[in-house]
């Protein structure tokens, strides 16, 4: 079945993993000039890959994860910040072998210039996309996919757009997809507010909570700091 296409696109960076776990570096599209980066992922037979990117500002990653071996895994956690200006992540999973895994889950913030959380009537207005496509070969079997889209809007003029696709040749798969856009909770806030929490920090520490888990899947502590200062500065300059 066929539910929707997205096109593979030609890639500037090539990486491939054989059998055996691996943890990757972060792939990081910093912002500024609108950067654009396309990267291919091969998984051969037995590979289980964790990777870990990230869109900070305006640019836009394009990747593509070939699951080409038997027993390929998957697990991907993606984040972008489009604080501001335009933050796009596209991501297509290819299986193209049986007994394949992938999951994803990628989140993202959307806001305009300015404090985060807060509204600037000056401010440039910033737009986040998320597309996504799990495609299964014809003849692959055993296949389980699953792919994720978690997102806040924190400002009346910011935007996000998510979309989770699937295209399928298959008959013996389990694959899944959904996507989410809403704002902080506010019913949080307002209890965190009444045990002396002020509103700057009561936001900030959602913020905080809501990207931790992403960027906790960075290997090693220069890279969670390095991405961890990123953020801070997009969202509060």
């Amino acid at each position: 079945m066929i539910f929707s296409n997205i096109p593979e696109v030609a890639a500037d960076e090539v990486v491939a993993f054989e059998a055996g776990d691996h943890a990757a570096e972060p792939i990081v599209v910093k912002g500024g000039s609108g950067v654009i980066r396309s990267v291919k992922v091969v998984l051969g037979a037995g590979a289980r890959l964790r990777l870990p990117v990230f869109v900070l500002g305006r640019g836009k990653l394009a990747l593509t994860v070939d699951l080409a071996g038997a027993g390929a895994e998957l697990h991907l956690y993606g984040l972008f910040i489009a604080a501001g200006m335009d933050a796009d992540i596209n991501v297509r999973v290819n299986h193209l072998a049986s007994d394949t895994l992938s999951r994803q889950l990628v989140k993202g913030i959307a806001t305009e210039a300015g404090e985060a959380g807060a509204r600037n009537v000056d401010a440039e207005q910033g737009r986040g996309e998320f597309t996504g496509m799990i495609f299964v070969a014809k003849g692959v079997q055993r296949v389980d996919a699953q792919q994720y889209s978690r997102n806040i809007q924190l400002t009346p003029g910011a935007r996000i757009v998510t979309r989770p696709q699937l295209e399928i040749y298959a008959d013996d798969v389990k694959c899944s997809h959904g996507a989410t856009v809403g704002g902080l909770d506010e019913e949080a806030i307002f209890y965190m507010r009444q045990r002396g929490v002020d509103e700057a920090t009561a936001r900030r520490m959602q913020l905080e909570g809501f990207v931790a888990d992403i960027v906790s899947r960075c290997p090693t502590d220069d890279s969670r700091v390095e991405i961890a200062v990123r953020i801070d500065k997009l969202l509060t300059q």
